[in-house]
């Protein structure tokens, strides 16, 4: 190369290093590393809560979860930056305005928001406390989506006795978000699809409701391939009796499935939905979630069980 052409090119190479090298760059890069390292750092922040509060040791078994999305990271979040809001109210402290996920395919920086969000809501009760305790967490490698969704749980379960959390009510209200969606979808892709109340349950517990919901993200699979987006795996139903914990996690799963779902058919709004709603029982829960199963193999030409 000549000197002629080197001094040409001098100021264009110039910038790519400074582009390469300036921190503002770095910030704009975020992969599963980082958003376990901040996951981390939030479990430091909740377990110098927990002391300050002389809540009890919590032996944390997170399950092992396979073939995650980042758009699971983000409704899960969500669910965690609603938490935490709950927390701040309890604690006499403005609540953070829990934001909205938009229509587009999720990537590894657009879940960090609702992390640094989670992880300022629980600052501002931090601070309220009078806990001055700083939190720094090492940058790990080789992390997966599904370590991340498995330290999110880990978050969940460090929530354990700090506020008082409505489980049947969220539940109540996922599902019949659920159901108003589906019902978009059915309109969009011009497949029939009814919703009956189903009554006369009795007997069951929160496992059954739990089994009734996998069975949903099983037909959900088969709804996803029939309109060309690609499902990812429901997983395993947990070993034992599932917590009602688990059971809105699943519920979780099903909202970002057909968000992802909703995403690809151009569907671009959020359903609205009753948010005095609540279960009073899991007898109440099962037979919303038969309903949503029977629902489902409607819309997939399935006759009912």
């Amino acid at each position: 190369m000549n000197t002629q052409a080197l001094t040409k090119r001098f100021p264009t190479m110039m910038v790519m290093l400074m582009l390469l090298f300036s921190p503002f760059s770095w910030a704009a890069i975020v992969n599963n590393n980082h958003l376990y390292q901040t996951s981390q750092e939030i479990q430091q922040q909740l377990q110098a809560i927990r002391q300050h509060q002389q809540q009890a040791t919590l032996t944390l078994q997170a399950p092992i979860f396979a073939d995650k999305l980042a758009i699971h990271l983000v409704f899960k979040a969500q669910q965690l930056n609603q938490l935490a809001a709950n927390l701040q109210t309890q604690h006499g402290i403005q609540p953070s305005e829990v934001a909205n996920i938009p229509y587009r395919v999720m990537r590894p920086r657009n879940v960090m928001p609702y992390l640094q969000q989670l992880s300022q809501q629980l600052a501002s009760v931090a601070q309220g406390l009078g806990i001055n305790q700083p939190v720094q967490a090492e940058l790990p490698l080789g992390k997966s989506v599904n370590d991340v969704y498995q330290q999110l749980v880990v978050i969940e379960l460090l929530l354990e006795g700090l506020l008082e959390r409505e489980d049947q009510q969220v539940l109540a209200r996922n599902l019949q978000q659920i159901e108003q969606d589906l019902l978009l979808v059915s309109k969009a892709s011009q497949r029939p699809l009814q919703f009956h109340s189903v009554t006369g349950i009795t007997g069951r517990e929160m496992s059954d409701v739990n089994i009734m919901l996998f069975q949903s993200l099983y037909l959900f699979q088969r709804l996803l391939r029939q309109l060309e987006v690609e499902p990812s795996e429901p997983g395993r139903l947990p070993v034992g009796d599932s917590s009602s914990y688990q059971v809105v996690d699943s519920s979780v799963t099903l909202k970002a499935e057909l968000h992802r779902l909703k995403t690809k058919l151009q569907l671009e709004q959020d359903s609205q939905v009753d948010g005095g709603l609540q279960f009073s029982d899991a007898n109440q829960a099962y037979a919303e979630a038969l309903k949503l199963r029977n629902g489902l193999l409607m819309i997939l030409g399935e006759p009912a069980l």
